[in-house]
C-alpha cells in the first residue's frame, strides 16, 4: 500500500482563489516569534480605550498564557512609539495610532495565514486516493493554461530548458533509475515558460518542492505508465508554438495520471499490491 507523505493543500477552492491564496502567502510568509510578540502588544492596545502601562500588558499577556518578559516589552514599546504606532501618555502608559492599527491588520492576515497553512499540514497527505485526484484535477486546471502560455510565450532558452530535461529523464528511465527528479523539472520548466508567476506560483504551491513527484512515478510504474511518453508528445506540441495541441496533451497527460490513480487503488483492493 502507498506510504503517507504529507503535503501543503487547500480545500476544495475555485482556482483563482488557490493562486491568490499563494500569491499573498509567499509575500506575508509565517509569523516570527518577535512578530507574535508584536501582535499580542498592539492587538491588547487596540482593545482598550484608555492608555495601557507596560505592568497591565505583562499581566494581561499572562492571562492569556502568552507570557513576554518586561525587557522585551520595554523594548517593543519604544520601537512602536519611534515607528508611531503608539503615543505615549505619560506613566498611564500608551494608545494606539492609525498607523499602528494598519501594523495590527497586517500582522492579523499573516497569522490567518500560518494558522491556514498548519492546517494543510495536519489534514491532508497524499496517501489517500480521494486527495491524490483532487490534487491531479486541481493541476488539470492550473497546467492546461500554464502550457498553453508556454506555447505561445517561449523563448528558444525555455524550449532548451524543457528539452533539456525531457532528455534527462529519459535517460534516468532507459536505465531504470527514479525520474521524478526531472518529471517536477520537466513541468518547472514549463511553468517558467509561461511567463505568468501566478500560474507558477499556484504550481510549485500544490507540488511542496516536489514531494508530490515520487508518488506518482511509483504508482504509475506500478501499473506500467510511463511518464516519458507524455512529456515527449507536450514538448513536440511546445516547439511548434502550438497552443492548442499543447493544452490537449497536458489534459490528457493530467487524466492519465488521474486513470493510473484509480488502477492502482484497484489492484491494491484486489489483494495485488506489494
Amino acid at each position: 500500500m502507498p506510504g503517507k507523505i504529507f503535503i501543503i493543500f487547500p480545500p476544495p477552492l475555485h482556482l483563482t482563489c488557490i493562486c491568490a491564496i499563494v500569491i499573498v502567502y509567499e509575500v506575508w510568509g509565517v509569523l516570527t516569534q518577535r512578530e507574535d510578540h508584536e501582535f499580542r502588544l498592539l492587538n491588547i492596545l487596540s482593545g482598550s480605550e484608555q492608555p495601557v502601562g507596560s505592568v497591565m500588558l505583562s499581566l494581561l499577556l499572562e492571562e492569556q498564557h502568552h507570557p513576554i518578559s518586561s525587557a522585551t516589552i520595554g523594548r517593543l514599546l519604544s520601537e512602536f512609539d519611534h515607528r508611531g504606532y503608539t503615543i505615549k501618555h505619560g506613566y498611564r502608559g500608551r494608545t494606539l495610532t492609525s498607523a499602528g492599527e494598519t501594523r495590527l491588520a497586517e500582522l492579523t492576515n499573516m497569522r490567518d495565514l500560518s494558522e491556514f497553512s498548519d492546517k494543510f499540514h495536519r489534514s491532508v497527505d497524499v496517501g489517500s486516493q480521494r486527495n491524490l485526484i483532487d490534487i491531479l484535477t486541481a493541476r488539470r486546471g492550473i497546467e492546461r493554461e500554464m502550457v498553453r502560455l508556454a506555447a505561445i510565450n517561449a523563448t528558444e532558452e525555455d524550449l532548451r530548458n524543457i528539452r533539456e530535461t525531457f532528455e534527462l529523464q529519459t535517460q534516468d528511465a532507459e536505465g531504470d533509475k527514479l525520474s521524478a527528479e526531472y518529471d517536477i523539472a520537466f513541468h518547472r520548466a514549463i511553468a517558467a515558460a509561461s511567463k505568468n508567476p501566478v500560474l507558477a506560483a499556484a504550481f510549485d504551491f500544490i507540488w511542496q518542492n516536489g514531494k508530490f513527484s515520487p508518488v506518482m512515478e511509483y504508482i504509475r510504474t506500478y501499473v506500467g505508465g510511463v511518464l516519458t511518453v507524455d512529456h515527449k508528445s507536450i514538448l513536440t506540441a511546445l516547439e511548434k508554438h502550438d497552443s492548442a495541441e499543447a493544452e490537449r496533451r497536458m489534459v490528457h497527460h493530467i487524466e492519465s495520471l488521474i486513470n493510473d490513480v484509480d488502477r492502482y487503488w484497484s489492484l491494491a483492493e484486489n489483494g495485488k499490491s506489494e
